[in-house]
């Protein structure tokens, strides 16, 4: 399943872009399975030391080890009901308007969605055998877990069933990546890297799953991968990101009620200091978006990307607030902003090359990424209120990005070719940064939202190829060029 989906359609409806598609496959998604039943065609494969472990096969269907792998014995029929509404013709955009308009897969239908900018209608596409999949795909039921999708899916299939795999099993691998999961089917094999979430150090490395992160060519190898990022919208002066410096104070907090004393006191320190961080980030981007209203004031923009800038240097203001009182909660004292000098003395820039290049690098890109990150930390954030202050975040951030992105596709089609030659520059950039991992941080504990630099670069590249390129694409005039392709895996061992 395309977790890049449902941003990369927030974002091409703000562009006005709304047809474009994803350079992966349909969505995809999974089917919880019956227990196994235990026969002898695995009887020799203990005899080999360096062949996969045995599984039991059965005869029919989907089968689920003690070990929480998944394997297909026989094809299964699912039921390729879309639940989702039709499309009601209210909507505030339109990728499609009735059924007859999603031909792209199986059974699509035209249904009713709700995104950052509001209603909408997008195709969804179901199936109930093999037969309606395309070649090397299989049909896959709803249903499996922590797997999104609603209705059936077709999905990679490598092996279709456990007789593809003499001595071993086809095994279904979801590769959530931090913000899209690929869901595949491919064999397991004794050059596998792992057999199992097990052999991933799960305890260690929170996310980090045994999966089929690359399913290029006619084979694949089971590795343990994980994910994710960390960026936002700075307020940039002279080429570098300002923020203010921490002060002893109560005043910035918004009430969050996180449970932080089985915590060890040093990891309770790191962790306070990198949300005191992100809290200083949050707070200058309150300048920033005040600084972009201004230069959309000087662009004679219209009313309403002006307005939106203004909400969202409140959101920001509600995310430092969150910010500053986890951190304040960690380190068991009160953090808050010190004066923010540029705040003041930062010139407004006004010129369109200038505003555009900042708009996409900090807006498009920026906030784009972040909003990836924020979804998901919101997931695999283990206490209850930190998760509910990340997916806060997150939403809002989704919602900055389709500004940058509507506002950039104003401009583009506003100023001409000033706007075009400076998006380029700006986009050509924003991919050379991200193309390589970050330095490491103070501390890798995804539970706590603290994401090692490996899986942070890994889901930057991600996200640039699956959600920002095809964005890129959409907008008129802009090349197609595509940002670095992701890394087939992340290093074992990537988190604490």
């Amino acid at each position: 399943m395309d977790r890049h989906r449902s941003l990369r359609m927030t974002l091409l409806l703000a562009a006005g872009a709304a047809g474009c598609s994803s350079a992966k496959s349909r969505d995809i998604a999974v089917v919880t399975l019956a227990e196994p039943q235990a026969t002898a065609d695995d009887a020799g494969a203990a005899d080999d030391p360096a062949a996969p472990a045995p599984r039991p096969q059965r005869s029919a269907g989907w089968v689920k080890e003690a070990d929480g792998t998944v394997h297909r014995a026989s094809p299964v029929r699912c039921d390729a009901t879309i639940a989702q509404r039709a499309c009601a013709g209210t909507e505030r955009s339109f990728q499609c308007k009735t059924d007859a308009d999603c031909t792209e897969g199986p059974r699509g239908k035209c249904v009713s969605s709700f995104g950052q900018i509001g209603p909408y209608c997008g195709c969804e596409y179901a199936c109930e055998t093999d037969a309606e999949c395309g070649p090397s795909e299989v049909c896959v039921c709803k249903g499996t877990g922590a797997l999104r999708e609603e209705h059936s899916v077709c999905a990679k299939a490598l092996c279709a069933v456990d007789a593809d795999c003499p001595g071993s099993t086809c095994g279904l691998s979801a590769y959530f990546n931090g913000c899209w999961e690929q869901v595949t089917l491919a064999c397991r094999t004794k050059d596998d890297a792992c057999q199992s979430d097990a052999d991933c150090a799960p305890d260690a490395n929170p996310g980090v799953a045994c999966v089929v992160p690359d399913i290029e060519g006619e084979s694949a190898r089971w590795e343990c991968a994980g994910i994710s990022c960390a960026i936002g919208r700075p307020l940039v002066v002279e080429g570098a990101a300002r923020a203010a410096p921490r002060a002893a104070r109560d005043d910035w907090r918004a009430p969050a009620a996180l449970d932080v004393a089985s915590l060890p006191p040093e990891v309770r320190e790191r962790a306070a200091a990198h949300y005191a961080a992100v809290a200083a980030l949050e707070h200058a981007s309150i300048a920033s978006f005040a600084r972009f209203s201004l230069q959309l004031l000087a662009l004679g923009a219209p009313a309403a990307l002006v307005g939106e800038a203004h909400r969202a240097a409140l959101d920001e203001l509600e995310h430092a607030r969150l910010a500053y009182d986890i951190a304040s909660r960690l380190a068991g004292r009160a953090i808050g902003p010190g004066p923010l000098l540029e705040a003041a003395t930062a010139p407004v820039g006004a010129g369109v090359a200038e505003v555009v290049e900042a708009l996409v690098e900090e807006g498009c890109v920026g906030e784009t990424l972040g909003a990836a990150e924020g979804r998901e930390l919101s997931r695999i954030a283990a206490d209850p209120a930190l998760a509910a202050a990340l997916a806060r975040i997150a939403a809002d951030e989704e919602r900055h990005a389709a500004l940058s992105w509507r506002a950039l596709s104003w401009m583009l089609a506003t100023f001409g070719e000033p706007a075009r030659a400076a998006a380029e520059r700006a986009f050509s950039r924003a991919a050379a940064r991200f193309a390589a991992d970050p330095a490491p941080g103070l501390l890798a504990h995804e539970a706590l939202g603290l994401l090692a630099a490996p899986a942070l670069g890994a889901l930057r590249r991600e996200v640039l190829a699956e959600v920002v390129a095809p964005c890129r694409a959409a907008l008129p005039g802009l090349s197609r060029d595509s940002a670095p392709a992701a890394p087939s895996s992340l290093p074992r061992g990537a988190s604490a």
